[in-house]
């Protein structure tokens, strides 16, 4: 199909690193840890027994630094996997029609999916990742019989192009002649 006649809703290359917070927040519990031991010996928690004066903040940064590091990791590891992997064509391309699409309720409590040409996709708001994961019950733009363009790698949308409707075919002719 005609390249023009597709709009990208989702690229994960041009969307940058979006889950940076989430490791971010293990360093707040990083800077309580260390608060620990003054806190601990001012009193403020009552008086604790000796080895908890000793070993629950060293524990506790301990915690806090590994789970910072290891969420880091994991997050910022995914995102350059799958810019690479747009940017080196390893990604595979499905075009098609949305069928079999089963959105997330607005509770949240199951994935929603659709299948292009035989492919299965499956996300949610409320995972962390790298690729496309805009539920509908959210305001994402997957519905059933829509068509798409979709670049996938390991179970992640990397690039979800839809197809344009022809009254903003239209429209976006009209803009360029204007201008």
């Amino acid at each position: 199909m005609n390249s023009s006649a597709f709009h990208t809703v989702f690229d994960a290359s041009t969307t940058g690193w979006r889950y940076w917070w989430f490791p971010a927040i293990g360093l707040v519990f990083v800077a309580i840890g260390l608060a620990l031991p003054t806190r601990m010996r001012t009193g403020v928690f009552g008086k604790p027994p000796p080895f908890m004066k000793r070993w629950f903040p060293r524990v506790f940064v301990g915690f806090a630094v590994l789970w910072t590091s290891a969420s880091f990791l994991a997050t910022f590891v995914e995102y350059r996997t799958s810019v690479s992997a747009l940017k080196e064509n390893r990604a595979e391309m499905v075009e098609g029609i949305v069928t079999d699409f089963h959105p997330m309720p607005h509770s949240g409590h199951a994935n929603e999916s659709f299948v292009v040409n035989g492919v299965k996709f499956e996300y949610s708001d409320y995972r962390v990742t790298a690729g496309f994961n805009n539920t509908a019950s959210h305001g994402g733009p997957i519905r059933e019989g829509l068509v798409v363009r979709i670049w996938h790698f390991k179970g992640r949308i990397l690039r979800l192009d839809i197809k344009k409707e022809p009254n903003q075919a239209l429209q976006a002719t009209a803009v360029k002649r204007l201008i």
